[in-house]
């Protein structure tokens, strides 16, 4: 296959390309009000993880590897874990600190707006990120998505195809935004807060992996309907999706726990540098 295949879009989506020019624009705009003496080392690392992030959507989404996913289950969640877990969070390291220097007027002066405009989307927001229900809902999308019915259900349906990944992907920025998105107010409860959802999130993803690997029997039979792309066996397919639910996605909880304890060692400093 040449490349240009590769990267030609599978099911061309407009409104996902949007999505993620308007994303590229919008930091683009915020690179270039950030001031000459604020981009250091650091600043370039962000740039490089937040549109690292952006093309590791394109890839998973709108290249081959898509059509893949709708024929090989560990290719499907390999999709789920860039949209859910490895782009959202390298979106986010990016944009802390950077991305809020080119927000438009009308939301610098959010509190200014009639409370009928403000009030239905702060209290949805609050909801869905509340440090009890953003965990649930993290982890209860990925079992959601995996229940054998539903799943053989979406991979038939393509407006449901798009309902499942968009709904991964959207979880997985606000998720990875409440955990590391700005300091909340630099309150010691606010870290602790942040490593007790991590945690929660880790253990359910860890069991939902060793029972996709070490079931004996095939669960998602789908990819025998539809055919798979490969010429290898439902069990071994199925293995290898489980590895990828099992250790790379509880890994990357891992990960947020190490950066939020790394944030608050970084706090406890500041702290102790402003005392001297």
């Amino acid at each position: 296959m040449l490349a240009i295949e590769f990267f030609t879009p599978w099911e061309l989506s407009p409104i996902l390309v949007v999505f993620l020019l308007g994303l590229a624009f919008y930091y683009w705009q915020a690179m270039c009000v950030t001031a000459k003496g604020e981009k250091s080392a650091k600043y370039y690392w962000q740039v490089v993880s937040f549109y690292t992030g952006i093309v590791s959507i394109y890839l998973v989404s709108h290249t081959y590897l898509d059509y893949l996913s709708q024929y090989m289950f560990w290719v499907h969640r390999f999709q789920h874990l860039v949209l859910h877990h490895l782009a959202p969070l390298l979106i986010v390291l990016g944009g802390v600190g950077i991305i809020h220097k080119s927000l438009p007027e009308w939301l610098k002066n959010w509190k200014g707006l009639p409370a009928v405009v403000r009030l239905p989307f702060e209290l949805s927001y609050k909801l869905i990120q509340h440090p009890i229900v953003a965990p649930v809902v993290f982890v209860g999308l990925i079992y959601l998505w995996l229940i054998p019915d539903i799943h053989f259900t979406a991979m038939l349906s393509q407006d449901l195809y798009y309902l499942m990944n968009w709904s991964m992907l959207l979880d997985g920025l606000l998720f990875w935004w409440l955990v590391l998105g700005p300091d909340w107010r630099g309150e010691a409860k606010g870290f602790a807060v942040r490593l007790i959802m991590l945690i929660v999130v880790v253990v359910p993803q860890q069991l939902l992996g060793a029972y996709l690997t070490l079931s004996g029997e095939v669960i998602y039979d789908v990819y025998e309907v539809c055919g798979r792309a490969w010429p290898v066996s439902p069990m071994v397919d199925q293995i290898y999706g489980g590895v990828i639910t099992w250790i790379p996605a509880s890994m990357m909880s891992v990960l947020g726990l190490v950066l939020v304890l790394r944030r608050r060692l970084n706090y406890q400093k500041r702290e102790e540098n402003e005392g001297i």
